[in-house]
């Protein structure tokens, strides 16, 4: 049985396609050509000199277009916050942007991962980090633990 259609009758679904692809364009998405594509890298941990607090390095590249904010990272083991040093001060850090095409640095004497109450850390264990960011998925990475005199990895 061929029922003639009537006039208006596909306006709907095409306005509810048309209205869900704009939607999906209009979030961003996430992972359009222009997304932040983020990688940890070189990331370590300091055996502390005091028990109470340890210090973590690391850089994030950003290969994608758009640019993203680092607004937390955890650590598996004690209490971990961002700082920054500014002189002699040392400055707590809600958030520090991710450029596009660029990277942040989080190395001796300017940005870094202080690990308050981190327990007992020694060199060839490590420290797992969960890195949170405003736009992208969360990544994690196994921090080795490198002696307080060795040098940095990738130096």
């Amino acid at each position: 049985m061929n029922l003639p259609l009537r006039a208006g009758a596909l306006a709907a679904p095409v306005v509810v396609l048309a209205a869900g692809a704009g939607l999906l364009l209009w979030s961003g998405g996430g992972t359009g050509p222009h997304a932040a594509k983020l990688a940890v890298s070189q990331a370590y941990v300091r055996e502390p000199a005091n028990p109470s607090e340890a210090a973590a390095y690391f850089t994030i590249a950003n290969s994608g277009g758009t640019d993203d904010t680092l607004t937390a990272v955890a650590a598996s083991t004690g209490h971990a916050t961002m700082h920054t040093t500014n002189g002699a001060k040392m400055v707590a850090l809600s958030t520090a942007p991710v450029p596009a095409h660029g990277s942040l640095d989080f190395s001796p004497g300017g940005n870094h991962l202080m690990i308050d109450d981190p327990g007992p850390l020694k060199p060839g264990t490590s420290v797992r980090l969960t890195f949170s960011f405003a736009a992208s998925a969360p990544i994690t990475v196994t921090a080795p633990v490198i002696g307080i005199a060795d040098p940095a990895p990738g130096q």
